[in-house]
């Protein structure tokens, strides 16, 4: 090869190099374009999320001695919270609707819309999810129930009634219990094995259970992605073995420091395994009454 044709071929490569270079720079930028633009997206999809929360005032007020623990997986969430006044009775839930992410976002908003107009004509925790469940059913895919079952969408929740005049509560669960700690001994109520909407459908009433409460009882609802969360030495999930142990030193506190107790407590136990699912827990505690 002669000095010249040497000359014009490593001319060539250069320019075929400068070319993949800047060709390489343009998909870099383009990445990071659409990574920003989704990260914002998202960003904004979780101010909407909150907004649609109640409101720390309305919580508040229905609930004075209430503490909520609210932990996305990713940004945004599948988990819950539904607060709402009728009948003088305080309604409370936990809710998780499957999955998590942006599909179980999504779901989020059926699933508020249809808790509203559900808790509409109810007359309690039981009817409320029975309605609850008629209504998502014949908002998803339709009201095709092959489609249902095939999509497998839905959601478990734990749901009271409270009348603090009467110190009463009414409890319904679809899947998720509710948890009630009274003078250091931990009460569990079931939920009905049946979920709202998802794979399968059984004509399994919703059970309600009534109880009246003491004034320093502490109640507990929450979904299953904090004992699923993996952690502690051995890699394992906390199940409700290790949860129930939280409960109980979660009720000798105060409800104003349990939130950052159970933050630090479970991103202890977590380490350095990924989160599993979202996390939702949420506290309240029956206030001595005012003669």
């Amino acid at each position: 090869m002669s000095e010249e044709s040497f000359n014009l071929s490593l001319v060539s490569s250069h320019n075929e190099r400068a070319g993949l270079d800047s060709s390489l720079t343009h998909t870099q930028n383009d990445v990071e374009r659409r990574y920003q633009q989704s990260l914002e997206d998202l960003n904004y999809a979780r101010s909407i999320q909150s907004m649609m929360a109640p409101t720390a005032a309305k919580l508040d007020a229905l609930f004075p001695q209430c503490m909520v623990y609210d932990r996305p997986m990713d940004k945004l969430s599948g988990d819950f919270l539904f607060v709402a006044e009728q009948d003088q009775m305080a309604y409370l839930a936990a809710c998780d609707c499957t999955g998590h992410g942006m599909s179980a976002a999504l779901m989020t908003v059926l699933a508020r819309e249809k808790l509203w107009q559900a808790l509409g004509k109810s007359s309690g925790p039981a009817h409320l999810l029975t309605r609850l469940d008629e209504k998502f059913r014949a908002a998803m895919m339709n009201g095709d129930t092959h489609a249902m079952r095939a999509i497998g969408m839905g959601l478990d929740l734990a749901v009271i009634a409270y009348q603090p005049a009467q110190q009463q509560l009414r409890f319904a669960g679809a899947k998720r219990p509710l948890w009630i700690v009274r003078n250091g001994r931990l009460l569990e109520f079931k939920g009905t094995s049946r979920s709202i909407g998802g794979a399968y459908w059984r004509q399994q009433p919703f059970v309600e259970t009534t109880l009246q409460m003491r004034p320093g009882d502490s109640v507990f609802m929450f979904s299953d992605g904090v004992s699923d969360q993996f952690g502690g030495p051995y890699d394992r999930k906390l199940k409700l073995k290790g949860l129930r142990t939280l409960i109980l030193l979660l009720a000798e506190l105060p409800p104003a420091d349990q939130h950052e107790f159970i933050k630090t407590w479970l991103t202890s136990w977590q380490g350095d395994s990924p989160a599993t699912d979202d996390q939702l827990l949420l506290s309240f505690r029956v206030p001595t009454l005012v003669e």
